[in-house]
């Protein structure tokens, strides 16, 4: 297959490109500005308001929301710069839709000139197509998300957030992969050994969770809850989590009625955490990842760098959440959570690529 370098362009442009609405999405999260845009218009919600009076309509709606009673009340009108004013937060989120929208355009320009022209493979329009469905159902599920905070609770309901991010960053890691298998397809040339295919898919899972309840601890603000490194609120194991009568569905519901669900996330947010960066020291030696001068030890050594700088960022935050969590804290461990997930899928698909490679030719590992 012929390996185009303006579908290579246009592909790469397309992972920036949400890379960078994830980063936007984490700021519009920190910040608050989720609820400020009460309706979703996918066409005349391109334009902001455009005069004082459609300003003052805006805001008038925002103050139907639990979240402005409850917590907002004291909100003004302000300016774009003006942090925890109403048009600061409403820019936020107007941000993050109008990235999505443009992402939409700027994808679909290309498309349709690489298909006029012919091309596009199959297998590759059929990737894109997954990718698309997927960015669809990141949409809709950003807008019952948003629904979840307009009613009741003064903020966006935490598992629809994270099924929300969880769902946005597989966009991001499915286009990156299609992007590989474009880029390097048939370029079989490296061995490894083959058990190495079932370490990384094991890492696969544990990256799921870890993101899972990365979002968790966004929607409920947890660190807020325990801002202290390493314990949990002068616990290792918070005894919550021993209470039988904590694990009950109104618990998990209901998850700000008490300590418990907020305990939960932390253990096992931090527990998989120390997990993954026990486990890639011992895979990186195990497999002498560090001796390899290929593109499996090169694109590991991103994936070691980025987990030792994403544990002190995530240290770092949790420490500095007294009060409130900081935001620039708290989107660079969000951003560079995404990068180490994608430089984790780039060794993988090295890793799997020449693994297969074994099976298809019948051939033994060369490493001992």
């Amino acid at each position: 297959m012929k390996v185009r370098k303006a579908i290579v362009i246009w592909l790469l442009c397309g992972i920036v490109l949400v890379y960078v609405q994830i980063v936007i999405g984490g700021i519009t999260r920190l910040t608050g500005s989720g609820l400020s845009i009460t309706k979703w218009d996918i066409v005349t919600g391109t334009l902001p308001p455009l005069s004082e009076q459609k300003w003052i309509e805006a805001f008038e709606l925002y103050k139907q929301t639990p979240q402005y009673q409850k917590i907002n009340v004291d909100m003004k009108m302000g300016s774009f710069s003006e942090i925890g004013s109403f048009k600061f937060i409403y820019f936020w989120e107007y941000f993050h839709r109008l990235w999505a929208r443009s992402m939409g355009f700027i994808f679909l320009m290309p498309f349709i000139f690489f298909s006029y022209k012919n091309w596009i493979p199959s297998n590759l329009k059929r990737d894109l197509g997954i990718v698309v469905a997927l960015a669809a159902l990141a949409a809709l599920f950003g807008w019952i998300m948003v629904a979840s905070g307009l009613v009741h609770r003064p903020w966006v309901n935490a598992y629809k957030l994270s099924i929300h991010l969880s769902i946005g960053v597989s966009v991001f890691g499915y286009l990156l992969w299609t992007f590989l298998k474009y880029r390097y397809s048939g370029t079989n040339i490296y061995i490894i050994y083959s058990v190495s295919a079932k370490w990384v898919k094991y890492f696969l899972l544990l990256f799921i969770i870890q993101i899972f309840f990365g979002g968790l601890m966004s929607g409920m603000k947890a660190a807020l809850f325990y801002p202290s490194w390493p314990d949990i609120g002068g616990q290792w194991i918070p005894r919550e989590i021993f209470i039988l009568n904590n694990w009950s569905i109104e618990h998990f519901v209901d998850y700000d009625r008490d300590s418990f669900v907020f305990s939960l996330v932390h253990f096992v947010h931090r527990t998989v955490a120390y997990l993954i960066v026990i486990l890639v020291f011992i895979y990186s030696v195990k497999f002498d990842i560090f001796k390899r001068r290929d593109r499996i030890g090169f694109s590991f050594y991103f994936v070691l760098g980025l987990t030792i700088l994403q544990v002190c960022l995530g240290v770092i935050t949790l420490l500095k959440s007294v009060g409130n969590i900081p935001v620039v804290w708290g989107v660079l461990h969000q951003g560079v959570a995404v990068l180490l997930f994608a430089s984790f899928l780039v060794h993988m698909y090295f890793v799997l690529d020449y693994s297969d490679l074994i099976g298809k030719e019948g051939k033994k590992s060369l490493m001992t």
